[in-house]
């Protein structure tokens, strides 16, 4: 029988979503997976009179359509091999252009991987193993976030967040009050800060570090001491770190932290096409030939690449095409993107 879609509302799925954070290596929901669940509309998966799983959405407007990306799907655990028939409704009916996924989230991501989507991981979520008392430094010191030490922060912030995403002093103030910061000292002298967060979850505390112009040493001294005061706490030490930033996952690696699950990201192209137009061979050389200003990316393999391309075109793994093209180029530029099927 066919699965079915039907708009619901959070406690509906309340108990299910519980279910599905238990069956996971690590029960942990980063902050940022909270934040977008929050958001999301909610749709019951039906088999006949019976509720059997469901999808949570995001809708998001975006150059008069509608940008659709499942956060979250779940199917109970005797509907674990319909995955596949869900996906299809979803498809047919919702057309999500992205789908967010676990890599421990098994049948779920098998099942996407299964229907053709191009997939790249977005995040890590890092668990340390044990908390590891850090080396003898008499130099180093991590203390509270206290007001001798708020404009230091505050300009630590925004070198490594910038003006966007850095929060004001009133912020840092509330956090002073929250505990949630520590100053990483260095003879005195403020070089890091350690962040600190609760996540969903029964015992896990996320953390972060930000010291751009010490050695990754004095980060793993400051991950240590403040993994020791969060497991005084009974909480273990965990990290969501960006899967791009090799230095980053490599400092958590040292502090003695695993890889317990990376967050996946799902595209569908077929989805995706409505606002990415498809260009013939013949359209692409006139606009070539005419001067337009565009950027043509190559995304077939290196090897093919290295065989011969088109004149002036610039070659980027389609693995990584999201994120590389973010870094290279603006929303306002024209990009034609080309392989061995659609332009």
């Amino acid at each position: 029988m066919r699965v079915e879609l039907k708009r619901a509302d959070s406690e509906a799925v309340a108990e299910m979503r519980a279910e599905k954070l238990r069956s996971f290596h690590v029960p942990l929901l980063p902050n940022f997976h909270v934040h977008l669940a929050h958001h999301a509309d909610v749709f019951g998966v039906w088999d006949g009179a019976s509720m059997v799983g469901y999808a949570m959405l995001l809708f998001d407007k975006h150059e008069g359509h509608d940008h659709v990306t499942l956060v979250e799907g779940y199917l109970t655990p005797p509907y674990r091999d319909r995955y596949e028939d869900m996906l299809d409704v979803l498809r047919e009916e919702l057309a999500p252009r992205a789908y967010l996924a676990r890599s421990d989230d098994c049948t779920f991501e098998t099942a996407l991987i299964a229907q053709g989507f191009a997939m790249e991981v977005s995040m890590m979520v890092m668990v340390a193993r044990a908390a590891v008392s850090p080396e003898p430094r008499e130099e180093l010191d991590l203390v509270p976030l206290d007001y001798p030490h708020l404009r230091a922060a505050h300009d630590l912030m925004l070198h490594a967040r910038g003006v966007q995403q850095a929060p004001t002093y009133s912020e840092l103030e509330q956090e002073m009050e929250n505990d949630s910061h520590w100053v990483l000292l260095d003879r005195e002298q403020a070089v890091g800060l350690v962040i600190r967060e609760r996540s969903e979850g029964t015992r896990y505390c996320l953390l972060d570090v930000l010291a751009p112009h010490v050695g990754d040493d004095v980060l793993v001294w400051g991950l240590h001491t403040a993994g020791r005061l969060i497991a005084g706490n009974e909480m273990t030490p965990a990290a969501l770190v960006d899967a791009r930033d090799a230095r980053r996952l490599q400092v958590f690696r040292r502090a003695g932290y695993y890889t317990a699950a990376g967050y996946l990201v799902f595209y569908d192209q077929l989805a995706g096409r409505p606002s990415v137009p498809v260009i013939s061979r013949d359209e692409l050389w006139e606009l070539m030939q005419s001067g337009t200003p565009l950027h043509v990316v190559d995304v077939l393999g290196e090897d093919h690449w290295a065989r011969g391309h088109l004149p002036g075109a610039e070659w980027i793994d389609f693995r990584s095409l999201t994120r590389e093209a973010r870094k290279r180029y603006r929303k306002d530029e024209k990009i034609v993107v080309y392989c061995n099927d659609f332009t």
